[in-house]
């Protein structure tokens, strides 16, 4: 494939188990910036590792203009942050932007795609891969923000590339074992009630924080 330039996530198997593949490691070169990654850990901004099966990757391009003279800086073309979720599998995968190397040559090409980044997934072999792809839209300065947990409020309110939002099965009789509940509460009632319960002291902290002002 002639843009072998493009963003790389190369996905190498980790240790395997009789069952399946533990893990997945996935690298981002330049010029793109890896923030946060789902069911994973971070290792820094161009490397990660993450579990096998469907992964949700945090990632925002940073194309540099060089400055013409000394005296000038250069200048940062910086996307929102997009959120891509990807079925994962061993071997590589290569997330590229869909125009070619040529096209982001130029101050005017990289502010262009910073403002629309579109991209394109495709497998060692050059085949296209399914993906979601959407923005997390960040206002103001990107200093000192928790990509992580950003990520998890984008799944929490349903993004179109958030990860499914699982609820435990809930006992005969609409309790889970080991968990009180609200005599009377039932279908969502009670499914929100377990989700609080499992939740630790910080979350339920902010959970109320939003919930009562919605009151």
């Amino acid at each position: 494939m002639k843009r072998a330039w493009g963003l790389a996530l190369l996905l190498g198997a980790g240790s395997w188990s009789a069952a399946a593949l533990a893990e997945v490691k996935v690298s981002v070169p330049a010029p793109f910036q890896l923030l946060a990654v789902q069911e994973g850990k971070l290792l820094d901004e161009h490397s990660a590792t993450v579990k096998e099966g469907v992964a949700q990757l945090l990632v925002r391009y940073d194309g540099v203009e060089e400055s013409r003279t000394s005296s000038d800086n250069d200048t940062h073309h910086i996307s929102q942050p997009q959120v891509v979720r990807i079925e994962l599998h061993s071997g590589q995968l290569l997330l590229l932007p869909e125009v070619a190397a040529a096209g982001l040559s130029s101050g005017e090409q990289m502010a262009a795609f910073a403002k629309e980044p579109t991209l394109d997934l495709r497998d060692g072999q050059g085949q296209p891969v399914a993906f979601t792809q959407d923005e997390l839209a960040s206002k103001g300065l990107q200093l000192g923000i928790d990509w992580s947990e950003r990520l998890a409020d984008y799944n929490r309110d349903g993004g179109a590339a958030a990860l499914a939002l699982v609820i435990p099965a809930l006992a005969a009789g609409g309790e889970q074992a080991g968990k009180p509940q609200s005599q009377g509460a039932t279908g969502l009632e009670a499914q929100l009630q377990q989700l609080f319960l499992q939740a630790d002291p910080a979350l339920r902290k902010r959970f109320i924080g939003w919930a009562v002002p919605q009151l």
